[in-house]
């Protein structure tokens, strides 16, 4: 985990600190059994677990709890998703601050939860194996603001982020020029925006193949495969 996704974290618990836990919450009684609730007040806050949390994010604030109840786990749900295999979507995390209207709330809340979105998409891009697609199009959703995670891209040799690159290239051109599937949620902007950006840093894919040839030969053997494509365009 990276330092600026931790401090994001810990940001969290300090800036939402300030709602209580409450001894009960209301529930529907059809979405919400007595287990459930006992689960979510099993432990101390930092140390429930996704399980324990599961149901609690899937139902908050529609049919169980209110906002200030949201405000008291959120901090420990955002570091699940983060940290974790959490077992509940990304879309339905950050869903959720959309439907408590989170613009509305404190500027320093808000400020929190920018702040850490923005350290957890620089943590996915630098660590993870993978281009997380639904993390990309939700945090684009939750902060309209894909020139900062453009930026934030930094592309190097040096751990994921150039793998990712590959990753959104090979995997995703043919459909952000094509019919655009897979980034329905995107505007018309912002996939120029994501086009462009994917032009400027073609040129490093020839490099990135010599320097992984010998390293890491499928991620080589992607990379080749992915300049075919530049040139059949």
């Amino acid at each position: 985990m990276t330092n600026k996704l931790t401090i994001s974290i810990e940001d969290l618990y300090a800036t939402f600190a300030a709602y209580p836990l409450k001894s009960a919450m209301e529930g529907c009684p059809c979405c919400v059994s007595n287990s459930d609730k006992e689960k979510i007040h099993s432990k101390q806050l930092r140390a429930l677990t996704g399980d324990d949390l599961s149901r609690y994010t899937f139902k908050a604030m529609t049919t169980w709890g209110g906002t200030d109840d949201f405000k008291y786990y959120l901090p420990r749900i955002l570091e699940l998703l983060a940290t974790t295999d959490f077992i509940v979507d990304t879309f339905v995390v950050l869903g959720k601050l959309t439907y408590a209207n989170w613009r509305s709330w404190p500027a320093k809340e808000q400020a929190a939860i920018e702040t850490f979105v923005y350290a957890w998409w620089g943590h996915l891009i630098s660590s993870k194996t993978y281009f997380d697609r639904e993390a990309f199009i939700e945090i684009n959703k939750l902060t309209n603001n894909i020139d900062k995670l453009l930026q934030l891209w930094a592309i190097s040799f040096d751990d994921s982020s150039f793998a990712n690159y590959v990753e959104l290239v090979h995997d995703h051109y043919y459909d952000l020029t094509g019919k655009r599937k897979d980034f329905r949620e995107l505007n018309e902007t912002d996939i120029n925006k994501l086009l462009n950006w994917i032009s400027m840093n073609a040129a490093i894919l020839e490099p990135g193949f010599f320097y992984f040839e010998n390293r890491d030969k499928a991620l080589a053997e992607k990379v080749s495969a992915t300049l075919y494509i530049f040139e059949r365009t």
